[in-house]
């Protein structure tokens, strides 16, 4: 290990790392290094394993790039069963990730609520912010078996660092069951939320002109929910255009490939609608759309058929997680 470490650059997520998440970087970016010719972000990346493998780690330093050659490792996809509003962290190594809720990345929030996601439709709300998260995260991996000494003393630095307290039994109820919270979101003045009609997604938080006087259509039938999307936005609702559709991907397991999200098969009705060429589809796939019309661009999608559409390859740099707002204006 170096004995000065360089300082790491903080272009992880679309917005400044939460001071608590951050400090975990601080703690193991050090063990990045290991001579001083040698920088290895697996050994960053894997830190943190009792709770969670790390989803974003800073790109090598400068003059670090022959050391380790190739893109810093992002999270870059959006996780199985989940939507874009959801931006992960870490994950477990099962199939479940822990990361943020986002539902309007253009209000700029500097933190949010955090869930468990990817394993099952919608997500578990498990924190208000990151250091709370992170606290369930320590009490979570109190939890295991066979805990290393190492691992316990790092738990400790991380509790003492961040003023935590976490304990096996603050993850869990008495019935055993994961302890979570109610999603809460500040809607700004002349916004609104809508909830997501199962209890198990983000909803949809917009400006409130964006959404329709009457909501979606309420159908079992994907056809019908998706020409209503159409509908709605030719009118000018995206946000209600996108409350159908993902009603709908969390209504029926079988909407599930048809709607699904993620960079391994994503469709038309779930891209982003910000279609700059020199950029990869996979860039887009962050911030759920109902159409690209709300996202800049000026030409409405060719259908809502819910076909698949390969999105490219894409690299896992900081263009990987750009958000996008949800907007009513429908371009000229």
């Amino acid at each position: 290990m170096t004995a000065v470490p360089p300082t790491w650059v903080d272009d992880l997520f679309p917005f400044p790392t939460p001071p608590a998440l951050a400090k975990l970087v601080d703690i193991a970016w050090p063990h990045a290094f290991i001579d001083e010719e040698v920088y290895d972000d697996g050994l960053l990346t894997a830190h943190y394993d009792f709770m969670f493998d790390l989803e974003s780690v800073p790109r090598a330093p400068d003059g670090w790039e022959e050391a380790y050659p190739g893109p810093a490792w992002r999270g870059a996809h959006v996780p199985l069963f989940a939507t874009p509003e959801y931006l992960q962290f870490g994950h477990l190594g099962n199939g479940t990730h822990v990361g943020w809720v986002v539902p309007a990345p253009e209000l700029g929030g500097t933190d949010h609520p955090v869930a468990l996601f990817g394993q099952e439709p919608g997500g578990r709300v498990i924190a208000r912010d990151t250091r709370a998260g992170l606290e369930w995260m320590l009490s979570f991996g109190l939890r295991k078996e066979n805990l290393s000494d190492d691992d316990r003393s790092l738990i400790a630095r991380v509790a003492t660092e961040l003023d935590l307290d976490p304990a096996p039994e603050r993850a869990v109820t008495p019935d055993g069951f994961d302890v979570v919270v109610p999603l809460e979101l500040a809607v700004p003045s002349g916004w609104r939320h809508e909830p997501d009609a199962y209890g198990i997604g983000p909803g949809v938080l917009a400006p409130a002109d964006a959404f329709a006087p009457d909501g979606p259509m309420d159908s079992y039938r994907l056809d019908d929910v998706l020409a209503d999307a159409a509908q709605l936005l030719g009118a000018g609702f995206p946000a209600t255009a996108l409350h159908g559709i993902m009603d709908a991907f969390h209504r029926d397991i079988a909407h599930f490939t048809s709607l699904l999200p993620s960079g391994c098969a994503p469709t038309r009705t779930w891209a982003t609608a910000n279609h700059d060429p020199a950029r990869s589809h996979a860039a887009d796939v962050r911030r759920p759309a109902a159409a690209f019309v709300i996202r800049g661009t000026s030409q409405q999608p060719d259908s809502f058929s819910g076909q698949h559409e390969p999105l490219g390859e894409g690299g896992h740099g900081h263009e990987q997680n750009q958000l996008l707002p949800l907007t009513n204006k429908v371009s000229a």
